[in-house]
């Protein structure tokens, strides 16, 4: 019957929509289905009528219907069925159906989404496969689903855009739209179909699910979503200064966008569309002045050399793999360009705005102070320094320039240099101009600066000399020598100096005047000559401008004979440098040239001194010693009294005066070479005795020092005499001293009591000392060892004895102290050998035993031996029991078994007892147990044995232990043998493992015999239940195997493996042409496509013939270059299995047609611009050719500027097109002229 109908799906899911029910309770007749009890979380649909046949089989009434179900959504579904009877009585029944169909996996979405763009344009994926490409589609017997269907779409109600299928438009809440039939024998079972979005540029999600007419087809359910690319266009910054900015604009994906940017055609032609995308950006427009910067990446570049606002934009394309571009996005946005203005500045470097008139010589060098930074050159005539993107050059010009100031001819740079002739303020001024990379200027800047020129001051005249007696006096060396310089103060500029020395002219030059600066000093070195002691000479200094030279400074000076700085005091001793602190010592000093000491005392040309003994501190700190004498004939002695100087090192030096008979120049000096005094003690040498240990155990060694009271003294130490006594000091033996220190002494000493002394002689006057004694005890210390337990059950007692010894025998105890303690050794109590503990509560103690020899002094801890023990007071607990034997008893065999019983606490002293209890409740005393299992075990299959334990002596310390016992019985199993193929062609590796059927069971000593196919080879048998063979050929291998046991069962089984012969190869070309037009020079690039052969062969070799002949290197691709004509490409290849096959391919290559160019120009207030419009009816323009005046312009855009800079007429200017292809226009010439719309040019 015909009726409306509506239904509710409960709890969808995903899935396929073939009409395959299966029906849960009730039997189905005639029936209405109804929407009620809807759930806020189901889905109602509501569609045509649905036609419903009922057939009357012997089961009972079935329903025989192609799609039942409103919605083909998988899930369970309500259905209300109202039957009437022959005599009009109605039945109603509610029953529950699960629409369950088989699933077919779309290739293209294995995740079960698919992603498009939003155009109107199918794209296939990497593999050029279409976007609905499943795999082949099944039926619920297993078949491939074959022959011509019809298709069915149905669209969500809440998907959001609306998608085209195979040429069908399917909306949201479409149902069953047919998009015709197809034929799935020719597909293989298969289905590809394209699809597109059916709205340009809109983002949504659609969810559709396919199904075909045919009876029981599964379905695929799918969600496809549709993209645009999220891009943004951003600059550095979208306001630049013309010239100096550089910019930088790119288009950049924005987040969630789903495609790759990039400028390479060929990139995002080879990208896969639906899996990976790579969208084509283009910039339109762009300024001729900003250029790509790479071949990838969407990023323009460049300075902008005219002021305006320009138009930047970009369009973003797909291309598909046969070269069909796409549009699916653009953009612009405007680059506003500010002009320079007065926009840079400078400053000179210079030594100062005041400069001297005439006499000095000025320099200038022009740094820029404000603005961007520009290289600056001077501009000259012929100057070809010319901005370009990577550097912005300028040019500064000297406009005004005062008198003898102008530009170094041999710098680039902008340096003037000169003098200024005129007193009063001169003024430089400049200008500054940017060159563009096509050589017009752009103002920039410019100003000036001053000097303030005044007369030279008049030179100054110093003298800096090495001894000044007094102002106009200086003293030198009677001998002569440099004796200080003159220094010459002025003005920068060129100078005569004369010097004259004792009437005589001694020199007299020109300096040259400084490169750099204002002031200016001259030094003149002054050397003296030999003259008479204490003699004067006369000095004069004259200084005067070479330019100016009435304007002059004299200066005029004397200089004193003085002694030779040679001339210092000299200090002897007349003894031995080691002095004792109780003697006399005699010094003497004498005033000598100390280069020349030899020669000895001359008054006429040393003079006469004064000396007197000092004693050296530190190089700025003496002590007088005696006072002043006069060194008659040049010497002088001393005598210092005894303990003039405690014991050390001291440095005696002298110190001599001039007598000099000018009263201003006075003169001391020191004795170059002090000499260096060790001082001694004389008297008996003061020490005490120290050892490191004067009482220990016997034989205790032990070492006694000498501490000096006076660490000096030990220079006057002479012998230690070392000796030791035994009978309280009545008798002494000399002992020797360590081998390499003698103020100490190693000893050990026996069993007893000693006095041990030293005595110390000074080996400069022999006098003797001997310290205190030292008293030293050494005594014996037995050797102790303490037996007991660790852990004692509480209210159980602990038994502990001291074993004592010495040199390996036992100590009686009568000769030794014993005391014990139970608080760590705070406190002990005195007792004998043996202890007992108990205690009747937990408790955990540290015992300390300890003893001594009863003739050892009690207070020397050393003569204590002690030993710790940890005790510990703990619960009862059982023994731990652990059973040692086998999980398996075969019977009706025996087995042994073993009870290992443990202590429940470590070092313990109690009674261990165990004993077993066997299945039938039997005992058996002891740890060893052997055992055999009944009939009555075996049926039970698994029994227990257990083990007890126990601790003698203490309730609750009882414990067991279970094992289970699996038993079982020999039985011979069944056998198989289990082929596994590498594959089912021939060649391939067949491995046959021999297999138990059932429970493995381990054999007893079992041997094993193969038989094995003759064709095949046998490749491994190391395994005796496996072989692995190869086969070659096809065929039938039969295979066979025995296996028998120690204990007489056998068993043989066989088996047969078919191999097959492997399909034939096939080949196919794809090509993928340069251009779509297949017009030349055309880049076509081969790829093979091959399918069947063995699964194991390898392609060896793929070689490419054109028309023939090889071409290309072999590869799994060719690239190829054709010229006009038809060609035939062919591909041949060979297997590692010997198999040789190919395909060919025809491909017919048109002429190019060359581009046609027109060219325009257009005026403007300060040049002209000229525009470029050129056609390519088979491919695109690459680029442009223009000559200005018949030179090559460097530019490739569709328009150039030319400045009205030193032009009064426009230039002849002619264009030639170039195209893809590499074929150039006819030249045009621009000569007509237009208004400029914008008023804004673009210059290049």
């Amino acid at each position: 019957m015909l009726s409306p109908w509506t239904a509710s799906a409960v709890s969808p899911t995903e899935g396929g929509t073939a009409p395959h029910i299966t029906l849960r309770v009730g039997e189905p007749s005639a029936f209405d289905v109804k929407a009620e009890g809807l759930l806020p979380t189901t889905t109602e649909v509501i569609g045509p009528p649905l036609k419903m046949i009922l057939r009357n089989n012997a089961e009972g009434y079935r329903l025989i219907t192609n799609n039942p179900l409103p919605s083909s959504w998988i899930g369970d579904y309500r259905l209300s069925i109202t039957t009437t009877d022959g005599k009009g009585v109605p039945a109603s029944r509610e029953v529950m159906i699960t629409y369950l169909p088989g699933v077919v996996g779309v290739v293209t979405a294995p995740g079960g989404e698919l992603w498009i763009p939003a155009v109107q344009h199918s794209f296939r994926n990497g593999a050029r496969l279409n976007p609905l490409t499943t795999d082949a589609w099944k039926l619920p017997d297993g078949t491939t689903l074959g022959g011509t269907h019809e298709l069915r779409v149905s669209m969500h109600k809440d998907s959001t855009v609306p998608l085209v299928i195979a040429g069908y438009r399917i909306n949201p809440g479409d149902v069953g739209v047919s998009v015709g039939s197809y034929d799935f024998t020719t597909a293989a079972g298969k289905l590809s179909l394209p699809m597109m979005a059916a709205v340009q540029g809109r983002e949504g999600q659609a969810r559709i699910w396919v199904t075909s007419t045919a009876p029981n087809s599964p379905g695929f359910d799918l969600k496809v979503n549709t993209w645009t690319p999220h891009v943004a266009m951003v600059a550095d910054s979208w306001t630049v200064r013309q010239a100096f900015d550089f910019v930088s604009i790119k288009v950049q994906s924005a987040t969630g966008s789903r495609c790759d940017l990039t400028t390479s055609r060929q990139v995002a032609k080879t990208s896969d569309v639906l899996a990976g995308p790579k969208c084509l950006v283009e910039w339109d427009p762009l300024p001729t002045d900003i250029t790509p910067a790479t071949a990838l990446t969407p990023l323009a570049q460049g300075r902008m050399w005219v002021n305006g606002d320009y138009t930047v934009g970009y369009k973003i394309s797909l291309v598909d793999p046969n070269d069909v571009q796409v549009p699916i996005a653009s953009g612009t946005s405007t680059l506003s360009v500010s002009p320079i203005a007065n926009l840079l500045a400078y400053q000179p470097r210079r030594s100062s705005d005041l400069a001297y008139r005439k006499v000095q010589p000025v320099q200038a060098v022009m740094d820029q102070s404000g603005g961007p930074t520009c290289d600056t050159y001077w501009s000259f005539e012929g100057a070809e320094y010319r901005s370009s993107n990577s550097q912005v050059r300028c040019a500064l010009t000297w406009t005004a320039l005062p008198d003898a100031l102008a530009q170094n001819q041999y710098w680039v740079r902008p340096y003037l240099e000169g003098s200024m002739q005129t007193a009063g303020v001169q003024e430089v001024r400049w200008r500054v101009d940017v060159v563009t990379p096509l050589g017009s200027k752009i103002p920039a800047g410019e100003g000036g600066f001053t000097y303030n020129v005044v007369e030279p001051p008049l030179p100054t005249i110093t003298e800096d000399m090495l001894t000044v007696v007094k102002d106009g006096l200086y003293a030198v060396p009677r001998e002569g020598g440099y004796a200080g310089n003159a220094v010459i103060n002025g003005a920068n500029a060129s100078y005569q100096v004369k010097v004259t020395r004792g009437g005589t002219v001694i020199e007299d030059g020109e300096f040259d005047a400084a490169p750099w600066g204002e002031e200016r000093e001259i030094q003149r070195r002054l050397n003296a000559a030999e003259s008479e002691l204490w003699s004067r000479t006369p000095w004069t200094v004259n200084a005067r401008y070479s330019e100016m030279p009435e304007n002059m400074a004299e200066r005029s000076f004397e200089m004193l004979a003085v002694p030779s700085p040679n001339i210092k005091p000299v200090i002897t001793l007349d003894n031995s440098s080691a002095i004792l602190d109780t003697s006399e010592l005699a010094v003497s000093v004498g005033i000598r040239d100390v280069y020349r000491v030899e020669a000895g005392y001359d008054a006429g040309t040393m003079g006469q001194w004064e000396v007197r003994l000092v004693k050296y501190i530190d190089y700025r700190t003496t002590q007088p010693l005696t006072g002043y004498v006069d060194a008659a004939n040049g010497d002088a002695a001393f005598t210092l009294p005894a303990n003039t100087f405690d014991t050390g090192t001291v440095r005696l030096t002298a110190e001599a005066r001039v007598k000099s008979p000018v009263l201003e120049y006075q003169r001391n000096e020191f004795a170059s070479r002090p000499l260096t005094l060790t001082i001694v003690k004389g008297g008996p040498i003061g020490a005490d005795l120290a050892a490191r240990r004067v009482t220990g155990e016997a034989p205790l060694t032990t070492v006694v020092s000498v501490e000096l009271d006076q660490r000096l003294d030990a220079t006057a130490l002479g012998d230690v005499v070392w000796q030791i006594s035994a009978d309280g000091g009545a008798t002494w033996a000399d002992a020797p001293s360590m081998r390499n220190n003698k103020m100490r002494l190693s000893y050990t000493f026996p069993k007893g009591e000693y006095d041990v002394r030293a005595t110390l002689r000074n080996k400069f006057s022999g006098a003797e000392y001997t310290p205190e004694t030292v008293h030293v005890i050494a005594y014996d210390v037995p050797q102790a060892k303490l037996d007991g337990p660790e852990n004692i059950f509480i209210g159980g007692n602990g038994h502990y004895r001291l074993i004592l010894s010495h040199k390996g025998e036992a100590v009686p105890d009568d000769k030794v102290a014993v005391e014990w303690s139970l608080d760590g050794g705070d406190s002990f109590t005195p007792g004998a050998p043996e202890f007992d503990l108990t205690r009747d509560a937990p408790a955990r103690l540290l015992m300390v035993a300890r003893a001594r020899m009863r003739d050892a002094p009690p207070e020397d801890r050393f003569a204590w031996r002690e030993v710790r023990r940890r005790v510990n007071f703990v619960p009862v607990r059982p023994p731990m029991i652990r059973i040692v034997g086998p999980a398996r008893v075969e019977y009706p065999q025996s087995a042994n078994f073993r009870g290992v019983m443990g202590l429940p606490y470590r070092n313990m002293d109690v009674e261990l007892r165990g004993w077993w209890t066997l299945p039938d409740e039997k005992r058996v005393d002891g740890p060893l147990l052997s055992w055999g299992p009944t009939s009555e075990d075996l049926a039970a299959d698994t029994v227990t044995l257990t083990y007890h334990a126990e601790i003698v002596g203490f309730e609750g310390a009882t414990g067991s232990q279970d094992k289970r016992v699996r038993v079982w019985e020999y039985l011979w199993p069944e056998f198989s043998l289990e082929p596994i193929r590498s594959s089912q062609y021939a060649p391939a590796d067949v491995t046959v493992r021999l297999r138990q059927i059932g429970r493995p069971m381990q054999l007893d000593s079992p041997s094993y015999s193969w038989t094995l196919p003759p064709a095949a080879t046998l490749l491994e048998d190391a395994n005796q239940t496996l072989r692995i063979v190869r086969t070659e050929t096809p065929g039938a291998y039969p295979f066979s195997a025995s296996v028998s046991d120690a204990r007489g069962n056998s068993s043989t089984v066989s088996n047969t493996v078919n191999m097959l012969t492997a399909p034939n190869y096939g080949m196919t070309l794809a090509i993928s042409p340069s251009n779509a037009f297949s017009r030349a020079p055309l880049d076509v690039t081969v790829k093979p496509s091959i399918t069947g052969g063995h699964p194991h062969d390898r392609i060896l070799s793929l070689t490419y013939f054109l028309n023939g002949a090889p071409t290309g290197a072999a590869g799994s691709y060719s690239k190829l270059t054709l010229g006009v004509g038809t060609h035939t490409l062919e591909a041949r290849a060979t297997t590692q299995m010997g198999w040789s096959f190919g395909a060919t391919q025809t491909i017919n290559v048109v002429p190019n047609t060359p581009p046609t160019c027109t060219a325009t120009m257009r005026e403007w207030t300060s040049g002209w611009i000229y525009y470029a419009d050129c056609r390519d009816d088979d491919g695109r323009i690459v680029g442009y050719r223009w000559t200005l005046d018949g030179e090559r312009v460097a530019a490739n855009s569709n328009r150039i500027s030319v400045s009205k800079f030193a032009r009064s007429s426009p230039p002849v200017v002619t264009l030639k097109g170039v195209d893809d292809a590499g074929a150039e226009s006819e030249a045009v010439t621009a000569d007509t002229e237009a208004e400029l719309e914008s008023g804004v040019p673009v210059t290049q």
